[in-house]
């Protein structure tokens, strides 16, 4: 990516949180970082916002993932921001460095699931749960799913 385009996308990123398009976190505010997962995107950190008990889960981009992609990662996750079985997007965190920005310093602020991942609850709790239990998790998965397709996106790990 040339070093322009990059800028362009740099300067897109800053000026949605100048305008507050999403909420900017300062990275030092938060605490206690631990890896709860990955996926081809990069990786989930759990943290805390420091004096408070508010927990969030922090969706990093691998170094393969340049600029324009997180640009477009936001915008998708800003479009189904509405849905109640969508984690919410709080905003987006980077690194604090004297360094220039590059795309593996851009964390997303997401909604921390106490449980992990779907899969990895249905495969600790799945035969602990009723027909019922199973029944609801599917209408809300397929619901989730319905909604990301009428909106023309495609989620790449499902």
């Amino acid at each position: 990516m040339s070093s322009e385009i990059k800028n362009d996308y740099i300067d897109w990123l800053e000026k949605a949180i100048a305008e507050e398009y999403f909420n900017y976190y300062k990275y030092s505010n938060f605490e206690g970082r631990k890896y709860i997962g990955g996926e081809s995107f990069g990786n989930v950190y759990c943290v805390n916002m420091k004096n408070t008990d508010t927990i969030f889960a922090l969706k990093s981009f691998n170094i393969k993932f340049n600029l324009k992609e997180v640009v477009n990662k936001i915008k998708l996750h800003k479009r189904v921001d509405f849905h109640r079985n969508i984690l919410q997007v709080y905003g987006i965190t980077r690194m604090e460095s004297d360094t220039i920005h590059q795309a593996n310093e851009y964390s997303l602020v997401l909604e921390y699931a106490d449980s992990g991942t779907l899969e990895t609850y249905l495969k600790k709790h799945f035969n602990e749960l009723n027909w019922d239990d199973k029944y609801q998790l599917a209408l809300q998965l397929a619901s989730a799913v319905e909604c990301i397709h009428n909106l023309d996106i495609i989620h790449h790990d499902l």
